[in-house]
């Protein structure tokens, strides 16, 4: 039976892909990048140091991982920081809640790091929605590595059969898959993200409702 659902935050409960790719392509801009935003798609669902060496290879620059990282960091925490508030998908809060009132447990699993997560559930006003919120920088690998959904599932205590993930990106969908545990997706419209292993593709969360409905109900 159905007892927790996992989300991931970036693409899946915010709509900050498109924030952080146009981000990312504004300031890569500066240092001679002439390709195209759709150049900067690879760069979703993954981890800081890999997008660090998407950006070094796109740009053919022999930089540090720590100097990428330094110039990306830069950039969003001080010309363009982030509106949690204004990216996120309008169907959530309301379906949040909605998954509480069944009895579910619901997980914060998310390769950002903690200071980001912890600025969307504020902002939001969403701290109290979650019985657990955990960053891939705490754990020992990254996402497509199952090992944020594993350590989720043992903080629960739960069977793999009693969780669903919900992701949006290949890494965290491999994540998912290598866990074993049931994996949907919020269906990807504009970024071409590979979401063929996923279980089932979902249009938002008002659809996971309508199916966790008659899962459990």
């Amino acid at each position: 039976m159905l007892k927790a659902l996992f989300f991931d935050m970036d693409g899946t409960l915010v709509d900050t892909e498109r924030y952080y790719t146009k981000g990312t392509y504004t300031w890569m801009k500066r240092y001679g990048f002439k390709g195209r935003l759709e150049d900067v798609y690879p760069i979703i669902g993954t981890s800081m140091e890999e997008t660090a060496r998407i950006i070094n290879k796109l740009l053919k620059k022999d930089w540090t991982i720590t100097k990428t990282l330094k110039i990306n960091d830069d950039y969003f925490h001080y010309e363009e920081v982030i509106d949690y508030q204004k990216y996120i998908f309008p169907e959530v809060k309301k379906n949040l809640k909605r998954f509480k009132e069944m009895g579910l447990k619901l997980a914060l699993c998310s390769a950002s790091y903690r200071q980001d997560i912890e600025r969307f559930l504020e902002s939001n006003d969403l701290k109290e929605d979650f019985d657990y919120t955990i960053s891939a920088y705490e754990c020992k690998m990254h996402k497509p590595d199952p090992a944020i959904y594993l350590k989720t599932l043992e903080h629960f205590g739960l069977d793999k059969e009693e969780a669903w993930i919900v992701e949006d990106s290949y890494s965290g969908i491999m994540a998912g898959k290598n866990a074993m545990i049931k994996t949907l997706a919020r269906k990807d419209t504009r970024f071409g993200i590979d979401q063929s292993a996923a279980d089932l593709l979902i249009a938002d969360l008002d659809e996971l409702y309508a199916l966790i409905k008659k899962e459990i109900m």
